[in-house]
């Protein structure tokens, strides 16, 4: 099958997982079936502090299947704890989103949506 869409762009971002919730903003790069990019987030789980994170994707997109995964990981904030790199499965729906799971390393599973800016 022929992959028509570029994700090249800007993309907000949102996922929920088992204990909290991340918001912020990706910037993908497609070259043939390969992703890279990066992703702008801020980590909130109730009774911590929020997490600024910002982390390298790679990744790739085969018959609207799309794959991320954090390759490098940079904690903003100062004082915090750790971020475990997560991969990130989702499907390029009719509306133009990205939607999926993701499992970090320690197996906090979350639901996330990627929609399109620019």
């Amino acid at each position: 099958m022929k992959q028509s869409t570029d994700l090249t762009g800007f993309w907000r971002f949102r996922e929920e997982f088992d204990d909290g919730e991340d918001l912020g903003e990706a910037r993908l790069f497609q070259n043939g079936k390969n992703l890279s990019g990066h992703l702008v987030f801020k980590e909130m789980i109730p009774g911590e502090p929020s997490m600024f994170i910002r982390t390298k994707l790679t990744g790739k997109i085969e018959n609207g299947k799309v794959h991320l995964n954090e390759t490098s990981v940079i904690v903003l904030s100062e004082g915090h704890g750790d971020y475990v790199p997560e991969e990130r499965t989702g499907l390029l729906n009719a509306m133009g989103q990205i939607v999926g799971s993701g499992e970090d390393r320690q197996g906090v599973h979350g639901v996330f949506v990627l929609e399109r800016i620019l």
